[in-house]
């Protein structure tokens, strides 16, 4: 067992190494298989992280939820390690945050319980749905009173078939991990 720090910075070198057309092929085939899945299909109101450059390019995701007519949320943290997710649209800006996120400024908060679907984003994910995020605990304390259905992109360097770190009672599973099959 590695501590989650291990993990983390295990799993962000494999991502920095990674070439940059073999993270868009690997973006675009779980993109690809998230728009396929019955949870996006029925899915109305969406949950979506803005990536910073190392994580899965999520411009495309927002870009098809709202071609398709869906309502798209962004996620804005507030004190406390809390966070509340805002519907993209008219007098929404962004401002960088100091982790380097866009984040909303204005617009209207959507609540937990109006979102039919959340792709959590995360460092490393566990084929049990165990995850690894960034460090701050604001997506498992928004996901401890979420009921709607998550899912998570896992590129081959985020993907472990069982964790390799200790689940803490806190940690939040995600019920779908969506990754690419072993060679």
């Amino acid at each position: 067992m590695q501590t989650k720090s291990n993990i983390r910075k295990q799993v962000l070198q494999g991502l920095q190494n990674l070439p940059k057309t073999e993270k868009q092929d690997q973006s675009q085939y779980l993109i690809d298989a998230l728009v396929a899945s019955s949870w996006w299909q029925k899915a109305r109101t969406i949950g979506l992280t803005m990536s910073t450059e190392i994580e899965l390019d999520t411009k495309p995701l927002i870009a098809q939820a709202l071609a398709a007519g869906k309502t798209v949320t962004v996620p804005r943290t507030l004190p406390q390690r809390q966070m509340a997710f805002v519907a993209l649209g008219a007098g929404v800006s962004f401002e960088t945050t100091k982790f380097g996120v866009a984040e909303p400024v204005g617009g209207t908060v959507i609540p937990a319980s109006k979102h039919d679907l959340i792709i959590v984003p995360g460092v490393a994910f566990a084929d049990n749905g165990a995850r690894v995020g960034f460090g701050a605990g604001y997506y498992d304390r928004y996901l401890n009173d979420y009921a709607g259905t998550t899912v998570s992109l896992a590129l081959r360097p985020q993907r472990f078939s069982e964790p390799d770190w200790v689940v803490d009672t806190f940690d939040v599973k995600i019920q779908h991990i969506i990754s690419l099959q072993e060679d």
